[in-house]
């Protein structure tokens, strides 16, 4: 549900390369160019595993609703924004959201790990708990990172850089609309630049 509209007075954001380190104060990027297993093998000496590289969040007893959220695993696909411009290299962020209860986790699919994949916007808390348009950070994501959202985090909705975007995402519901997802509209919208 759409909570405010801010305007946008700053100016253009330059994305940056994703990485565990930039990111964490919003969250966690699960990559494994950026981090190699470094435990024993696992499974059966199949694997190495790095553990704890996300932890999901579920703080839907803090709800007033006091409903039940399980977990939810969902397959999204996305096309470009209209708002993004690849040619130039352009995306213009008009609408962000946060959960207010949950983490939330995007895994890329069948995209090659190098291969620039989507834009990640995301925005700190102002005291009055709304986004602080004056934080607002943007990562461009490879196809071999996913990430996960903090929750309460203000983020951007995926901005697909490719024509079609399969992505798995995990979060917790309790099917409260209120409860859900908060959306802030931006007037003018922010300015996004980035490279590939």
């Amino acid at each position: 549900m759409t909570i405010a509209t801010f305007e946008y007075t700053g100016g253009t954001i330059v994305a940056e390369e994703l990485t565990p380190q930039a990111f964490s104060k919003f969250g966690y990027v699960i990559s494994g160019s950026h981090q190699a297993p470094k435990v024993a093998p696992g499974t059966h000496g199949l694997a190495f595993r790095q553990s704890d590289v996300s932890v999901p969040v579920n703080n839907y007893a803090n709800s007033h609703f006091k409903t039940e959220a399980p977990c939810a695993f969902n397959l999204q696909r996305f096309a470009p924004p209209a708002t993004l411009n690849r040619v130039k290299g352009e995306y213009l962020v008009k609408v962000i959201e946060r959960h207010p209860y949950t983490t939330q986790t995007f895994f890329p699919m069948g995209v090659d790990a190098s291969e620039p994949a989507y834009l990640v916007i995301v925005a700190e808390n102002d005291e009055n708990n709304m986004p602080d348009l004056s934080t607002v950070r943007a990562f461009v994501a490879r196809g071999g990172q996913s990430v996960t959202y903090g929750a309460a985090v203000w983020h951007g909705g995926t901005c697909s850089l490719r024509d079609s975007l399969d992505m798995t995402m995990f979060m917790y519901d309790n099917g409260v609309k209120e409860d859900e997802m908060h959306l802030v509209g931006i007037d003018q919208g922010v300015p996004v630049t980035y490279s590939v």
